[in-house]
Order: structure tokens, then C-alpha cells, then sequence
């Protein structure tokens, strides 16, 4: 059969055409295969991924923008080792990690960063893979950086925030939680939100020791906002968290999550400053507590989502 016939057979809107062509026609351009594995659907990136033989720049693509499904027939095949840039675009994809975390383990390709950058996603098997990973990778930052073992104490401007987030969880006024917790970590505020849901209560557990938030604060917050979500035993076991995990490591997989927060984001959506230094204002404060007028408060509110900075992790 001429090439270009087949060619023609291989780009054809309907998929039921197509699908023989792109999954056995060998002599199909790289370019087509590109396109199809770039712009799907997945049925047809099916076809593509169960090729006799892929091109690496090929397997890059469907690494990048392919289902689960597909991803799948990749790691089941013998003959497909992916490079360590596919790794990378498979741990950047919270979709995969999500649904695939554990193969992505079990075959080693599932990076130290890519663990920590996908914590709110793994599945529960794999967090504390990802929390040894950021202690380990904050030993190393502290053995790197001169005096970096030293106490963190906050200063008044976190201080000031660690208060407002325990005032807002006790009013159980999670909009301005979320805002304030945006604001101080430096997160987008979609990751902030999903903190909050109850699933996710580990997460912010990290979080609130990221920002230096003590035991009893943690607890107070914890309960207002997850008290009729959670039984007594996870409460017990995010308290354990909050204790045993580092200040440092806490810092590096908020880092992570914030680093990936960015990737994730439009060009130019936001910009968040690399170290925590809160800019809580106690204006801004004063003006969300219940009662205060509320006019202008969404401009404000929507002006503040860029401006978090990060505590810095030593």
C-alpha cells in the first residue's frame, strides 16, 4: 500500500480508520505520530503507544500529554526503559502520579523531587517516601549551609500571621484561611484550597509547620476545620506528624509543591518570591475580621494572591 494512502488512513477524522494505520503501519512519519500523540485523543494514542517500535522523541510526547491508560501500555512494555526527562514530565503530571504513583515507584520512575512535588497526590503509600526524601534532602541543605541548624524563630510579621490563620480556623472562615495561608507561603491559591479539603489534612499539617505554627495552635486549627471530618485516631496521627517532621523538611515540600504550583500556572499568572517572608499586613487583617466593612475587599483580596513569600527552609 503507497505510503501517502497510508498516511492519508492514519490522519483520518475518524478514529476507527485510523487506529489500524497509527497502530501498524511502519512506515507512518514521525511527524504524523507527533502530531496524533500530541493533540490525541487517547484512543489513537493507544494505537500509537502499542507500535512494534516508538521513536524516543515520540514516547516524550505521549509522556507529556498522554492518559493514564496509555502511560500504562508504555511501562508494561519490555522494550521501552524511559529516559530520566521522561520520568521528569511523568513526576510533574499530578493526573499520572495520582493514578500511577505506585507503578511509577515500583519501576523507579518516579523521582525524589518529583515525590515531593506531588505529595498532595500520592497515594498514601508513597508520602512517606516523599517525606524522607525532603528530610534527607534538608540534612543536605543544612550540612551545605553554614549555621544552617539554627533555630527558627519567627519574627513579628509571622507572628502576627500565625495568629490571624488560628483566629479565621476558629471562625471557620476558610476563604480568608486559604487567602492567608496563600499569603504566606508563597502557594497558588488552587493548592491552598484543595489544603483545605479533608483528604488533605496532612498537607496543611505540613504547611502550618512550614510556617512555624506550634503544637497547640496546629491542633486548635485542625479541629475547627476538620473536627467533624476526621476521627479522633487521624487527629492523633497529624499531631504525631506535626511533632516528628522537621521545620527544614516541611519547608522543602512546600518548595516543591510551590515550584510546581509555578509550572502548572499561565505565563505571568503569578509570582512568587522564592523564600517566605510574609508581607501580612495588619491593616489588611483588622479589615477581614468579622464586622469590618467589606467594600473593596475582593480587589484587595484578588491583589494579594501574588505577593507570598516563602520562609526559608534552613
Amino acid at each position: 500500500m503507497p505510503d501517502d494512502f497510508l498516511e492519508l488512513l492514519a490522519s483520518d477524522e475518524d478514529e476507527l480508520t485510523a487506529y489500524p494505520a497509527l497502530r501498524c503501519s511502519p512506515r507512518l512519519s514521525v511527524d504524523l505520530l507527533l502530531r496524533v500523540a500530541r493533540s490525541g485523543p487517547d484512543s489513537l494514542r493507544k494505537a500509537i503507544a502499542n507500535r512494534p517500535s516508538l521513536r524516543e522523541s515520540v514516547i516524550s510526547a505521549l509522556c507529556q500529554h498522554a492518559g493514564a491508560n496509555v502511560i500504562s501500555i508504555l511501562l508494561d512494555r519490555d522494550d521501552v526503559t524511559l529516559t530520566q526527562a521522561q520520568q521528569t514530565k511523568l513526576s510533574c503530571r499530578s493526573d499520572i502520579v495520582a493514578t500511577l504513583g505506585l507503578v511509577l515507584a515500583g519501576q523507579d520512575a518516579l523521582n525524589p523531587d518529583g515525590l515531593m512535588a506531588q505529595y498532595l497526590h500520592l497515594p498514601a503509600p508513597l508520602k512517606a517516601k516523599a517525606i524522607a526524601a525532603a528530610e534527607m534532602t534538608s540534612l543536605l541543605r543544612q550540612a551545605q549551609t553554614p549555621g544552617g541548624t539554627a533555630e527558627h524563630r519567627p519574627d513579628s510579621a509571622h507572628l502576627r500571621l500565625q495568629s490571624a490563620l488560628v483566629e479565621e480556623a476558629v471562625a471557620q472562615n476558610r476563604t480568608h484561611f486559604a487567602d492567608l495561608l496563600a499569603q504566606g507561603l508563597g502557594l497558588p491559591q488552587s493548592s491552598c484550597d484543595l489544603l483545605l479539603q479533608a483528604d488533605q489534612s496532612d498537607g496543611l499539617t505540613i504547611a502550618l509547620k512550614a510556617l512555624g505554627m506550634s503544637a497547640s495552635q496546629t491542633t486548635t486549627i485542625l479541629i475547627r476545620l476538620f473536627g467533624d471530618s476526621i476521627p479522633l485516631n487521624s487527629l492523633r496521627n497529624l499531631l504525631r506528624l506535626h511533632g516528628t517532621l522537621s521545620f527544614g523538611s516541611a519547608n522543602v515540600l512546600v518548595g516543591q509543591w510551590m515550584l510546581q504550583g509555578q509550572a502548572d500556572q499561565t505565563t505571568g499568572a503569578h509570582k512568587p518570591a522564592p523564600q517566605h517572608a510574609p508581607q501580612f499586613q495588619e491593616r489588611r487583617r483588622r479589615e477581614d475580621m468579622p464586622g469590618f466593612p467589606s467594600e473593596d475587599r475582593s480587589a484587595r483580596q484578588g491583589a494579594s494572591h501574588g505577593q507570598g513569600r516563602r520562609v526559608s527552609g534552613e
